[in-house]
Formats: structure tokens, C-alpha cells, sequence
């Protein structure tokens, strides 16, 4: 279902790169003032196809890749200039890291990063256009209808740049709310083949409702003759959405879905990286500790750190530590004296030095500790206070499943969403929570590392 996506992730990639190495020849050519030689670019071409690489991961991290979200209408020029900052600094950083005594590229550098990235901006413009073509687009059609269905509805008329169309809808409930222009509905069943031909989808999304129908399957089923793709509704909810719907939870549906698997070479993968990143958080720890600590105390009465209790794997509460970035309102220098209250984007409890912290992440620096003592992984779902969970768990029976895994600093939900300040959010918190443990793998690993680096370096911590 994501290969369309994947697909156009691929063109944009391709483009940047052709667009960094036709800037590098007019770099050359503006940095000799003729048109340069086959010896010329030869001699710095390794050079250079490596510095392309890190350039296109530092617009991966930047969220330049993620179709969808950087669209035409937002034109991505902020990013961009970030993206091509960043790339300078780490153009100069690898060129004397290795340095060569035939390659001296500072003019070539700079000049390199300015007409490539001011090319990729004119690739991008034609590019995201081209993205929304028709040919670049799966039409879908829904057979049944429900909140999740007008959920989808709802998001990919917002964002067209994900691919998908909904063209069709079979409504055999007579369910439908509100519907775009464009999308058509039928609420016959002895209609779904010719309406399905009438409207050429290349995907077909069946509700689970509609697989307890006989009469629904049959007509189901002479679809499969023909060259499109029937797919779950509950699959490309979250394919869409990275969330697992509410509608499906069950007893039945956890166990087969988050039931223990064979994750031996995952679970080696996860000590490396929990090591690594622990020994450099450890590192930045020590550095800031001094600074940090000064400052807590010049500017609020109270203690450096803060200490809270959260549950942990299997429920097991453990304490977390911070750097404290709110005043301290009762004895224990924590910063509520009514019970627990969410944290909120706006709270007026943040110092301002507590806001500096939590905008770079340097209050989560402590948790290097918790890290340490095995308390918590580099990923996985952030840990929350018993009296939250307990709470949480009377309106949310199923909320102790997100405590199967080691919570993490980072993880699925951090990345989609901020302060869950309500019940209805955490329960959206929850949705990312069990789709994180379901799909858990080193590349959802990798992608939530390297865009968690995008929120620091773009200071947008919470």
C-alpha cells in the first residue's frame, strides 16, 4: 500500500541528488570561471558523492522526504534553508575530517551547497506538482462505512499529496455523512461490480463489518479478477494514520497481533543501540551538568533535579529523573499541589529557563540514568505515573498493553503528537503506542531516531 509513497519519497531523493551534482559542476565552473575538465570533477567526485549522501540524509531528518506534510502550498523554503545550513557545516566538517592535499573545496563547497540547494527549491516546485498527477495517485474505493472510513476521508482530502483519492463509497448501512465533491455513493450490494468497474480504483478497502456478509464476499470476490488490490480497512488505517483504531480492540485481536514473537535479532539491535546512545547522552550529561545546574538555582528556589515515579516494563514503577524545568510549588519540589496534572503546550508552572530546556531537550538529559539501570530503552512508549495509568486504565482497559515493551526517551507517539493533556488525546497516545509495539523493527527504529534528531535540532521540544 505504500509503494506509491515510497515511490515518490524515491523520485524526490533522486532529484535532490541530481540537483546537488549539477550544482557542483556550476560551483566548479563559477570556481575556475571556464567550463571545468574531466580531471576536474574526477578528482573531486568521491569526495562529493559521499557529501550528497549526508546531505540527503540531513533532508531526511529535516522531514523533507515526508510527502504529505511538505507540500507546494508550505513550499518547504524554511526546511530548506536548514537543511542546506546543516549540510554546509557538515560539508566542512567531513572535508577536514578527511582532509586531501590535492582537494582544497572550501569556495567549491559553499558554492556546491548554494546552487544545489537553489535548485532543488525549483526541483521541489515541479516535482510536488508532478507528484499529484492522477498517474502518481491510487484511487480507492470503500465497500462500508465507518468513523474510521470518513477519518481517512477526512485526512486525504486535506492532504492529496499522500496519494490517495476516494472516488467511491459502497454505503450498504446508509451510514454516510458528509462526503468531498467528487466522491460517489452507492448503497446496493448487487451494485459493487459495476460500480467498482464504473469508477477503476486501484485499491479496494473492505470494512470488517462487510466480511460478515455472504452476499458482500461474493461480490467481493469476482473482484479479485481483475487488477486491483483489496485491502483491510484496519491495515491501511494505519498505514495512513500510524495509529491502530480504537474499533478493533479486543482480546482476540491483541493476542494475535501483540502476542511475543522471535525478536532475538531486534533485541540485540536494541542493546546496541540503548549502549551507544547512553554512553554520548552520558557525555552531554556531564558537560551540561555544571551549567545547567548554576543556572536552575540562580533563577528558581527548589531542587537541580526532578524525580517522579513512572511505570516501567510489566507495570514496575521506577523513578525518572530531569533536570527541573518547573517552579517548585509543594515540599517534594514538584510542581502541582491539587494531584497529578497533565503537563499542557502553554503551562505556566515552566520557568523560563525550564522552557529553554525542554525546547533543546536538555531536562530529558538525566534520564541517561534511567537508561543505565535498564529502566527504559532509547525507544518505546514514554512512561507514565501510576496515578495517571490507574486512571487512565478505568476509561481504558486495555492502556497496561503499552507496558509489555520498556518505555523509551523517544518513541512513535513522541513523534505524532505532544502534550496528551485530555483523556481522549491519551487514548489517541495509546493508538501510536500499540502501533509502535505491533511494528517494531530496526527501520521503524531508525526512522524514529533520525526524526527525533529533526525535533532537537529544530528545537521543538515540548
Amino acid at each position: 500500500m505504500r509503494v506509491l509513497y515510497r515511490i515518490k519519497q524515491l523520485i524526490l531523493m533522486c532529484g535532490d541528488f541530481g540537483t546537488f551534482a549539477i550544482g557542483f559542476y556550476i560551483a566548479l565552473a563559477l570556481r575556475k570561471m571556464t567550463l571545468p575538465t574531466g580531471d576536474d570533477v574526477t578528482r573531486h567526485a568521491t569526495l562529493f558523492f559521499v557529501t550528497f549522501i549526508l546531505w540527503i540524509l540531513v533532508n531526511y531528518i529535516n522531514g523533507l522526504y515526508d510527502v504529505g506534510r511538505i507540500t507546494i502550498r508550505q513550499h518547504a523554503t524554511r526546511r530548506l534553508v536548514q537543511s542546506a545550513s546543516a549540510s554546509l557545516v557538515i560539508g566542512v566538517i567531513f572535508f577536514y575530517v578527511l582532509p586531501s592535499r590535492d582537494i582544497t573545496p572550501k569556495t567549491i563547497l559553499l558554492l556546491t551547497v548554494i546552487c544545489g540547494y537553489a535548485l532543488s527549491a525549483l526541483w521541489r516546485f515541479v516535482a510536488l506538482k508532478m507528484l499529484e498527477t492522477k498517474r502518481l495517485t491510487s484511487r480507492i474505493v470503500c465497500v462500508g462505512y465507518t468513523s474510521e472510513t470518513q477519518e481517512l476521508i477526512d485526512i486525504l482530502t486535506k492532504e492529496p499529496e499522500r496519494g490517495y483519492t476516494i472516488v467511491g463509497i459502497v454505503d450498504t448501512d446508509h451510514t454516510v455523512s458528509s462526503l468531498p465533491k467528487g466522491v460517489d455513493v452507492t448503497n446496493s450490494l448487487d451494485e459493487t461490480y459495476s460500480f467498482v468497474l464504473k469508477h477503476q480504483p486501484s485499491l479496494i478497502v473492505v470494512a470488517p463489518h462487510i466480511r460478515g456478509n455472504q452476499e458482500a464476499m461474493r461480490a467481493l470476490y469476482q473482484l479479485l479478477f481483475l487488477p486491483m488490490h483489496v485491502v483491510d480497512l484496519i491495515a491501511f488505517y494505519e498505514t495512513v494514520t500510524g495509529r491502530i483504531p480504537p474499533s478493533v480492540f479486543s482480546e482476540s485481536w491483541f493476542l494475535e497481533h501483540l502476542k511475543e514473537k522471535d525478536h532475538s535479532m531486534y533485541e540485540k539491535w536494541q542493546v546496541i543501540v540503548d549502549c551507544s546512545v547512553g554512553v554520548l547522552l552520558g557525555v552531554l550529561f556531564l558537560v551540561f551538568l555544571p551549567l545547567v545546574a548554576v543556572v536552575i538555582k540562580l533563577t528558581s528556589p527548589g531542587p537541580i533535579f526532578f524525580k517522579q515515579q513512572r511505570v516501567g516494563k510489566h507495570g514496575d514503577v521506577f523513578t525518572l529523573y530531569k533536570f527541573r524545568s518547573m517552579y517548585a510549588l509543594s515540599a517534594d519540589g514538584s510542581a502541582e499541589t491539587g494531584g497529578y496534572q497533565f503537563a499542557t503546550k502553554k503551562d505556566t508552572r515552566v520557568t523560563p529557563v525550564g522552557r529553554v530546556l525542554r525546547r533543546t531537550r536538555i531536562d530529558e538529559l538525566p534520564q541517561v540514568l534511567n537508561l543505565f539501570k535498564r529502566d527504559m530503552s532509547v525507544i518505546g512508549p514514554r512512561p507514565e505515573r501510576p496515578e495517571i495509568v490507574a486512571d487512565l486504565t478505568k476509561d481504558m482497559s486495555y492502556y497496561p498493553l503499552r507496558h509489555i515493551v520498556r518505555p523509551g526517551l523517544t518513541g512513535w507517539a513522541v513523534l505524532h503528537q505532544h502534550y496528551a493533556d485530555t483523556h481522549e488525546k491519551s487514548l489517541e497516545k495509546l493508538q501510536y503506542d500499540l502501533y509502535y509495539i505491533q511494528h517494531r523493527s530496526i527501520i521503524l527504529d531508525l526512522s524514529i531516531l533520525l526524526r527525533t534528531l529533526n525535533i532537537v535540532f529544530r528545537l521543538m521540544g515540548q
